[in-house]
């Protein structure tokens, strides 16, 4: 794991030479309530946006070493936006943790104009946990209306049996299978699995696109081969790759 961490923190170094960035802006009174921005070498008023939120079980992770996710989209002329949120157990549990998003979101839709970035072509992605809280926000939230689209990768969408430290069950937010609780259908919505991921991701995955094709909703789902679910955003970050060319499309990025 430390060497993944690593790994991350030097892509994303690369990253930050290559682009032009603004660091830890914060969008809420919370020290992680902070994003990071990242510009393509062109902008103009009609640039899409992805919005990235990191893994980490809600109880680790941060954004500051997740650029590397999108430099491939950067490449290709989008607003690469790293989003964190409040962590269990000193902070929020899921789902209320999607508050911080929702607060992230709306921090963006007011200030992208003036970075050259389009607020109404805003589109959220995330893994693991980040994929979970995307999930959320993009399928359940007041402001899920105003996303384009979600590229969700190995998230957990029923959660019954997730640990209540990290999950509350009390929150009026919860609903312990996402697929039997949407409430919005977003434009487009990729989900990503590894083929060697954790037993339920795959199979969350397959429910969740099953139940939002039911209600008319536009999905594709991938499969990472060979990849665990640390390596299951391999395609993702990958310019050419089946979920980047994918993504890339939703985007409408050259």
């Amino acid at each position: 794991m430390e060497a993944r961490r690593a790994a991350a923190r030097g892509r994303t170094d690369a990253v930050r030479s290559a682009f032009r960035h603004e660091l830890g802006i914060a969008f809420g009174p919370h020290p992680r309530q902070v994003l990071d921005i990242y510009y393509p070498a062109q902008t103009g008023s009609a640039t899409p946006t992805l919005v990235f939120l990191h893994g980490g079980g809600f109880r680790q992770g941060e954004p500051s070493s997740n650029a590397y996710h999108g430099q491939p989209y950067l490449q290709h002329g989008g607003i690469f936006v790293s989003m964190g949120y409040r962590l269990a157990p000193d902070g929020v549990r899921f789902p209320d943790s999607a508050e911080d998003v929702e607060l992230g979101l709306g921090w963006l839709r007011e200030h992208l104009a003036d970075r050259d970035g389009d607020p109404a072509r805003i589109y959220l992605s995330g893994h693991s946990a980040g994929a979970m809280l995307a999930a959320q926000v993009g399928l359940r939230s007041a402001s899920a209306a105003r996303l384009r689209g979600l590229v969700l990768i190995s998230g957990f969408y029923d959660v019954s049996s997730h640990s209540d430290e990290i999950i509350n069950r009390a929150s009026p937010r919860y609903v312990a299978n996402l697929a039997e609780g949407i409430q919005h259908v977003p434009e487009h919505t990729i989900l990503v699995a590894g083929d060697q991921d954790f037993p339920a991701a795959l199979p969350n995955a397959e429910a969740l696109a099953a139940a939002l094709q039911a209600k008319g909703g536009s999905v594709e789902v991938f499969t990472e081969p060979n990849a665990d679910h640390f390596a299951a955003n391999r395609s993702f970050v990958q310019a050419g790759a089946p979920v980047f060319e994918a993504t890339r499309r939703m985007l409408q990025l050259p």
